[in-house]
């Protein structure tokens, strides 16, 4: 069926060309169900986009008839809110997410941000409709909700935004040791995709077996973690329990989870498979903050595992705004916002210069030199700078149809 791609190649797609071709739509809407379905830690978040984006810039390019670039690629980035809006249920915190997700520093493609943000709220009110969910939160991570904000908490949030970037720099590094390993077993090649993803879920099945709070991709396994429940509480596992009869009743058996949720991401990225790993990160996080909480009893629960969620996910994902937003939203905890802003924030800062998504980049009209002084616009770009791919070309276009 051809190439799926993935986030990175989306993300690449936008700077580049404004729209995500669609003869990748089928491939990853099949690809993304091996790994999904099969219980690996990737989710549907980064296939929604996908596939979304492909739509709006078809739309855009096919039956609109434009050419303009950067109109193109705001109908794409519209699609991709669109996704994200409606998939977490939270139309301002996906809008944003989709936005930042393409850039390594905050939102750059800011012109197109208020029509991305109409298009979330309506594809969530269409979708929410449809499908028959309620526009609520999913999580009650404690009985008791955080009444106010203090000082001490956003003081929290970025002690915890700074462990947190350490965990995600330690997830690239990991990573980064898997990937060369494969490679050097000369496994990343076309041919040997097949021993790779056998490999990969091998891996993710034999880790579930022992701790089953690393199976999936952590939307509904993140109430379990965040609570330390028993696992026969996991819903979509059968048999729900371990062989070994592990359960998270302490900081150590907590750190096990987190940690071996950060293996099943990283080994079901590497087998090959395709989905969104913002809910596995999620995930982890809370077992991070389920372990902080035994350490220092006194931090709200609730504070420490959306704090840790959002640290790491912003760690990899460049989200600051969004992720926060998410996590508050989808936890009930609108009184968090403070702290877990403030982790987002530290640890946006602490990974400047450490992206995981190799394709996010600063834009080629805007200059970076007081950010990223090694990472800016080629020399010739500026904010009169004209860039050669304002139009695509009529090649392109017949290409298209």
């Amino acid at each position: 069926m051809g190439e799926p791609g993935d986030l990175a190649y989306t993300i690449k797609c936008v700077h580049e060309k404004g729209y995500i071709s669609m003869d990748h739509v089928l491939p990853m809407v099949c690809a993304s169900q091996f790994g999904i379905l099969g219980g690996g830690s990737l989710g549907p978040e980064a296939p929604l986009v996908a596939v979304c984006a492909a739509l709006g810039g078809y739309v855009s390019r096919v039956i609109l008839k434009r050419t303009d670039r950067n109109i193109i690629r705001k109908h794409t980035l519209m699609g991709m809110a669109g996704a994200l809006a409606a998939f977490f249920g939270c139309p301002l915190g996906g809008s944003l997410f989709a936005l930042e997700v393409n850039s390594r520093f905050g939102v750059e493609y800011f012109e197109h941000m208020v029509e991305s943000i109409i298009c979330g709220e309506i594809t969530l009110c269409v979708f929410r409709s449809l499908a028959g969910l309620p526009i609520a939160p999913i999580w009650t991570i404690s009985s008791t909700k955080l009444v106010n904000a203090t000082t001490n908490d956003v003081v929290v949030g970025a002690i915890i935004g700074l462990i947190g970037a350490g965990i995600a720099a330690i997830f690239k590094k990991f990573h980064m040791i898997v990937m060369a390993e494969l490679k050097q077993r000369e496994l990343l090649n076309e041919a040997d995709a097949p021993k790779r993803a056998l490999l990969g879920a091998t891996i993710v099945v034999i880790l579930g077996m022992f701790i089953p709070q690393t199976m999936f991709w952590g939307e509904y396994e993140f109430q379990t973690i965040s609570t330390m429940s028993p696992t026969n509480t996991l819903e979509h596992i059968w048999p729900n329990r371990s062989i070994i009869g592990f359960q998270m009743n302490n900081g150590f058996t907590c750190l096990l989870v987190a940690f071996g949720k950060l293996i099943a991401i990283s080994c079901t990225v590497a087998g090959g498979y395709r989905g969104g790993f913002i809910f596995p990160f999620f995930a982890s996080g809370a077992a991070f903050g389920r372990a902080f909480c035994t350490i220092l009893p006194s931090v709200p629960v609730s504070l420490s595992c959306l704090s840790f969620a959002a640290a790491i996910n912003v760690g990899i994902t460049r989200t600051s705004l969004a992720s926060p937003i998410i996590l508050c939203f989808l936890a009930g905890e609108p009184n968090a916002m403070s702290g877990v802003l403030a982790a987002s924030l530290v640890s946006l800062v602490a990974t400047t210069y450490m992206p995981f998504i190799v394709t996010q980049q600063p834009r080629e009209d805007m200059q970076h030199q007081c950010i990223f002084p090694n990472m800016g616009a080629s020399s010739n770009s500026g904010l009169d700078a004209e860039s050669e791919m304002d139009h695509v070309t009529v090649d392109e276009e017949k290409s298209l149809l």
